[in-house]
């Protein structure tokens, strides 16, 4: 799992907005997960994007997860992604977010 400096500088729109992700190529045989998440009203949801190398959809998805913290609804929409590229047997993966905690987190982990 590759997690680039680059990713650190927030590039998405708020959920509410429903904007397309605005994401930075992936590298060279990887596949790129862009997520992030929403808090309205006290109602979390996540979404992710998954594309690979050449910039072809792999996968999207998006979940309401409650009344969670953002910090939460982020974790949980990064996690998803993870598990549907572990499961497609991608192993060189790109991650995109703008939340600083869990890239932080996942660059002490890795």
């Amino acid at each position: 799992m590759h997690v680039d400096r680059r990713l650190l500088h927030g590039v998405f729109s708020p959920l509410n907005h429903l904007q397309p992700f605005r994401e930075m190529p992936p590298s060279l045989r990887f596949v790129k997960i862009n997520f992030e998440g929403s808090l309205i009203n006290s109602s979390a949801a996540g979404r992710f994007i998954i594309r690979d190398w050449t910039r072809k959809l792999i996968k999207t998805g998006g979940t309401s997860y409650g009344q969670v913290s953002i910090l939460v609804a982020e974790a949980r929409a990064l996690r998803d992604a993870v598990k549907i590229a572990a499961q497609a047997d991608y192993n060189k993966i790109d991650i995109e977010g703008d939340n600083l905690i869990v890239i932080y987190a996942l660059r002490w982990k890795f």
